[in-house]
């Protein structure tokens, strides 16, 4: 069998310290020789111990071997996948010269016979390692085939080749891996994000169609703006953002969501991501100061006007129950002591100005609020008779406080079980009278 020399990775130095690879390779050098059985199953347990416990998320149709190889390069960054995420067609040739030496020695990785190693080992025909992964091709990962057809190539500048078209589609390393994040002292990836779409939420279509086209400015290298969505609770504001990310996650558009106690880390964070190959939107949910606070102010530089210049690759949408963010008060208006009070004011409300895209989202009207409903129970498949809808819908709206869309959803929900509930307890009594 070949040799695979771990310690000459330079670009995939993920791969080299990786201690299931290590192990793989440890255990491929003993097959070669007389070494203890014993000592070469307990390596083997281990890599199959690791492989299962690795593969939580079903990423695409493979051995788990395989699929933990693809893995790996697929979560690298470095040199090479970083530049390619970026779509720089003229990258280092130095680079290139050493990635195509590191393509050979993962394809071997990636090929490893198995079968060969385990013939001398007890339970070698149940071996992890070699077993098909069952796959779904809805996950996040089915993409990663692509990895594995790549490793598959004949020709290695092929695999060089494809590997680079693959890190600019999808990018590389935490952004590969997911696309949602929150903030927390650094990145943290979410696998379970809101999965919300346009098409969810029924109204408020002037609203949306301003957001997905200055969206769609961004994406494309256009001209765009920050944008602070404001209103009344329960309209959809933050619903609308994140259904931004089900509309173009394929576009390598990723959402990080902060909140305002981690304002004050806006450069850090605009510093860790700015020279990415992604697009990021750096969402503020619910955003709002006190009168007293101050910690408006960092946020206005960060907005407009600070020293160093906003990515290319970043916008920042906020939103907030408040038009202008910072609470008013009445003695905002009077004599609030200043001498220049007029000018104390306009400082304050002035932070709501910084966003080129301001976008209200205002609660319906009884009419609008029942046009919501009705559209929330044809997308359901609801069948209800259509007076009883409505006469139970103003019933709801006397009860709660308010109408948004929001509150239609949860009408909606009540609604709809509460005539399963009534199915079902007909489907007893029949089932007694038998």
């Amino acid at each position: 069998m070949d040799t695979i020399a771990l310690e000459s990775f330079i670009l995939y130095n993920n791969v080299r310290l990786n201690p299931i690879v290590k192990y793989a390779v440890q255990l491929l050098s003993m097959a070669q020789g007389s070494q203890d059985r014993k000592e070469k199953e307990t390596l083997f347990y281990e890599i199959q111990r690791g492989l299962l416990s690795a593969s939580d998320y079903m990423d695409l149709k493979g051995t788990y071997w395989g699929n933990y190889i693809c893995k790996l390069i697929a979560e690298s960054e470095n040199r090479f996948s970083l530049t390619s995420e970026k779509g720089n067609a003229d990258i280092d040739q130095n680079v290139k010269l050493i990635a195509i030496r590191e393509m050979e020695i993962l394809r071997k990785l990636y090929s490893i016979d198995w079968k060969k190693i385990e013939a001398d080992l007890s339970d070698g025909e149940i071996s992890v390692c070699r077993m098909e992964e069952q796959h779904d091709q809805t996950t996040s990962f089915h993409y990663r085939h692509e990895i594995r057809a790549a490793l598959e190539r004949d020709d290695v500048n092929q695999t060089l080749t494809d590997l680079e078209r693959y890190y600019y589609r999808h990018g590389c390393g935490i952004f590969e891996n997911y696309e949602a994040f929150v903030w927390d002292k650094g990145l943290v990836g979410i696998r379970n994000y809101d999965k919300i779409t346009f098409e969810q939420l029924v109204g408020y279509e002037t609203q949306k169609k301003a957001l997905i086209e200055n969206t769609e400015f961004f994406l494309n290298g256009l001209s765009c703006n920050n944008a602070l969505l404001h209103g009344d609770r329960g309209t959809g504001k933050s619903s609308s953002v994140k259904a931004l990310l089900n509309r173009f996650a394929d576009r390598k558009l990723k959402l990080i969501s902060i909140n305002k106690h981690h304002i004050d880390q806006l450069y850090g964070i605009i510093e860790s991501i700015g020279n990415r190959g992604c697009k990021f939107i750096i969402f503020i949910d619910d955003l709002s100061f006190e009168d007293t606070e101050v910690g408006y102010k960092h946020f206005k530089s960060i907005i407009d006007g600070g020293i160093e210049a906003q990515p290319k690759n970043i916008l920042i949408y906020v939103t907030s129950n408040r038009r202008h963010i910072i609470k008013e008060t009445w003695k905002d208006r009077g004599d609030n002591g200043e001498v220049h009070g007029n000018d104390g004011m306009q400082e304050r409300l002035s932070l709501s100005d910084r966003f080129g895209l301001t976008i209200p989202f205002i609660s319906p009207d009884r009419e609008g609020f029942f046009q919501i409903v009705k559209g929330i129970v044809k997308q359901e498949g609801i069948d209800i008779d259509e007076i009883y809808l409505l006469e139970e819908a103003v019933k709801w709206d006397m009860r709660q406080k308010g109408r948004s869309g929001r509150v239609a959803r949860q009408f909606v929900n009540h609604v709809s079980s509460k005539l399963l509930l009534n199915q079902i307890k007909e489907e007893s009594q029949d089932d007694a009278i038998y």
